[in-house]
């Protein structure tokens, strides 16, 4: 990973690269998360390279991407490996972007600090960041992961599926526990129609 964090002016198809791209989150446009993300990835393969995001030749990782919620500062990586998938780590230049919600705006200085010390964690190589499953919850650790899924979905923008629909159908204390612990009115008001809350009329 590059050590020094400098962004370089320049890259090429055929020189490996890292890209930072920062904005907030209502500023990507799209009708949903799919599409927010595509047009992150396309935005930046076709103003370097004059093409769509390719999964053969990039890797992306995202940061504070709740696109179910406004005015957050979101961080989107882009590993461009070209066709040379190496296991080893490596250091690459670093080009640190912007979108200001019209434009790509090239930031043609060094990353701070704080920022440096995130990209450590994630290192650059073909098989990227290593995730570690967590083991099946049962009973009612089942039903405690459910809710808390739920409630990721509402904050990154994620549908709710009938399944979902259907357990906070039949379970409205987790429900509760969901407007409770949700910080955002907009998104309970999402998933409020679907529930029957203890000592509130059904919808």
């Amino acid at each position: 990973m590059e050590s020094s964090a400098v962004p370089q002016p320049t890259a090429s198809a055929s020189g490996k690269v890292r890209i930072l791209l920062q904005t907030i989150t209502h500023l990507v446009p799209g009708s949903d998360r799919a599409e927010k993300l595509d047009f992150i990835d396309n935005l930046i393969c076709q103003h370097l390279w004059k093409r769509n995001f390719d999964n053969t030749q990039e890797r992306r990782y995202f940061y504070h991407d709740y696109f179910g919620l406004d005015n957050v500062e979101c961080y989107f990586l882009i590993d461009h490996h070209g066709h040379d998938h190496t296991v080893e780590e490596e250091k690459v230049p670093v080009l640190w972007y912007k979108w200001t919600g019209e434009s790509l705006v090239h930031i043609n200085q060094e990353l701070p600090s704080q920022i440096q010390r995130k990209l450590r964690k994630w290192p650059f190589t073909w098989e990227g960041k290593k995730f570690h499953r967590k083991k099946r919850p049962d009973g009612e650790c089942e039903l405690v992961a459910h809710r808390r899924l739920i409630m990721s979905k509402l904050i990154l923008g994620i549908p709710v599926f009938d399944e979902d629909i259907k357990f906070l159908k039949e379970h409205p204390e987790h429900a509760q526990w969901i407007k409770d612990n949700i910080k955002n009115r907009q998104l309970w008001v999402k998933i409020e129609p679907y529930c029957d809350l203890p000592g509130e009329p059904a919808q």
